[in-house]
């Protein structure tokens, strides 16, 4: 259900005659703005994981890759679910989601699709700790569900996030690399949901204002940008120790790269936020996505 309302420039996509390369410059900023690029960041944590637990990735197999499919299809579904604060947070996501809502729900649906079949290819559904993890690959759209709700409490939408997908992570290697439970697994969750929590909430930095219009409670809006980049910091350095401590240096290196992944995309998706006007856009009305 959406709460925001459209800006009127907004035309249905049928009516657009921006051409190919209008469709592929929209395409790169769905793909920036929506953050499905954190599909692939899914895929180095659980890479991360496995190394860190012992467990080879030729063992996991397609499981590698299980958690982009949710991914992406939970990114998608709450990009198109377009709120007040996003219209003043994310005017050109906003205006791109509406555009392309019909297009985006079907590339939703196909993720699912993937990914429910994925689970039932991957997982060992005839063991326990296979039903464990069938039930913690479905936790993400509960969340979904259940979001606006948590977001009405400060911090827990951030909290909620950061468990489901440390969750997911972990559980996807333990079931289908056959890890078995063990106190490093435990540390590696644990390491994973400081990571994730300090990421969701060092996004919000950016987004104060509009929150704080929207009346939505963030880690930055209570403690201020500078002692909320400072918490990400040693958030994010706790994380890194934990992993130091279950699975040595080189795990913490691989952790360095997929640091500097999300920090390269979430540069250009800051400057995807505010993308200027492109000459070459031919349709005024299409030029107004992105004033």
């Amino acid at each position: 259900m959406r709460s925001g309302q459209p800006p009127s420039s907004i035309r249905p996509i049928g009516s657009e005659r921006g051409g190919v390369a209008t469709s592929l410059w929209d395409a790169l900023l769905l793909f920036l703005t929506l953050s499905i690029w954190l599909a692939v960041a899914s895929v180095l944590m659980v890479a991360v994981t496995a190394m860190a637990l012992g467990v080879s990735l030729e063992a996991l197999g397609w499981g590698l890759y299980l958690p982009a499919f949710v991914v992406y299809a939970v990114y998608v579904r709450d990009r198109r679910a377009v709120s007040d604060d996003d219209w003043l947070n994310h005017p050109v996501r906003s205006r791109l989601v509406t555009r392309y809502d019909g297009p985006l729900q079907v590339t939703e649906l196909v993720a699912v699709i993937a990914y429910e079949s994925l689970l039932l290819a991957s997982l060992p559904l005839h063991r326990f700790d296979g039903l464990v993890a069938l039930a913690v690959a479905h936790l993400p759209f509960v969340v979904l569900v259940v979001y606006l709700q948590l977001k009405a409490v400060p911090v827990l939408d951030s909290l909620a996030v950061a468990v489901t997908w440390s969750s997911l992570i972990v559980a996807t290697v333990v079931a289908v690399g056959d890890a078995g439970l063990s106190a490093s697994v435990g540390v590696a969750f644990l390491a994973w949901t400081l990571v994730v929590f300090a990421g969701v909430e060092s996004r919000n930095v950016a987004d104060v204002a509009g929150d704080e219009q929207a009346d939505h409670g963030t880690l930055a809006s209570r403690l201020g940008a500078g002692r909320t980049r400072l918490f990400v910091v040693g958030a994010k350095a706790s994380g890194a120790g934990l992993f130091w401590i279950v699975g040595g240096a080189a795990i913490v290196v691989l952790l360095g790269c997929y640091f500097a992944y999300l920090s390269t995309f979430r540069y250009f998706s800051s400057a995807a936020k505010t993308a200027g006007q492109p000459g070459w856009l031919p349709d005024p009305h299409i030029r107004d996505t992105y004033r």
